[in-house]
């Protein structure tokens, strides 16, 4: 499958491209971990493929306006773990 027809497969189907579809998964995970797990954010980084852990936080910050370590700090509050 080329990267073409699978953004069009995408789009047709979700709406969205292909890019924008895992982005959304690789937030959506590193949310996950970000809660679930006592991992550090170097760590969450190094798991999801990220080349450096600044790299991530840049990505994080842009698609959720807020850094991991406050998204972290805001959910688990908010969710009784602390």
């Amino acid at each position: 499958i080329t990267p073409n027809h699978l953004n069009a497969l995408c789009n047709d189907l979700l709406g969205k491209s292909a890019g924008e579809i895992i982005r959304e998964r690789v937030i959506l995970e590193a949310k996950r971990l970000l809660i679930n797990l006592d991992l550090s954010v170097a760590e969450i980084a190094e798991r999801l493929n990220f080349s450096d852990q600044s790299y991530f936080i840049k990505f994080f910050k842009k698609y959720e306006e807020i850094t991991p370590e406050k998204f972290r700090k805001h959910n688990t509050q908010q969710n009784g773990k602390q």
